[in-house]
C-alpha cells in the first residue's frame, strides 16, 4: 500500500555507508547497521560522546572530564579526608 501522497512505503536508498571499505546501504548518521552499532558503542572513529579521562572507563563524561562514579570518587568528603590522613602519616 502507499501513504497519503502517493508514497511507497518502501524506503529510498540514503546512500552507502561511509566507512571506507564499506558498499551497504546506510542505517543512520552515514554508517550501515554494523558500523552504527560500532559507532555507538564508541568504537569508530569520531566517538558518540567525550568519554571518561580514567584508563579503560567508557562512560560518557559528566563534570571535569569524568564518569559520575569516577567525580564522586575523586571528589568526595572522605576522598579528601583519605588524602589529608595519609599525607600526615
Amino acid at each position: 500500500m502507499s501513504k497519503s501522497g502517493g508514497e511507497p512505503d518502501t524506503m529510498s536508498n540514503k546512500g552507502t555507508c561511509k566507512t571506507a571499505s564499506c558498499g551497504k546501504d546506510v542505517r543512520a548518521k552515514g554508517y550501515c547497521d554494523r558500523h552504527y552499532r560500532a559507532w555507538r558503542k564508541g568504537k569508530m572513529g569520531k566517538p558518540r560522546y567525550r568519554s571518561c579521562n580514567e584508563k579503560g572507563c567508557g562512560k560518557p563524561a559528566q563534570r571535569r572530564g569524568l564518569c559520575a562514579d569516577h567525580f564522586t570518587k575523586q571528589h568526595s568528603k572522605a576522598a579528601a579526608q583519605a588524602d589529608t590522613a595519609a599525607a600526615a602519616s
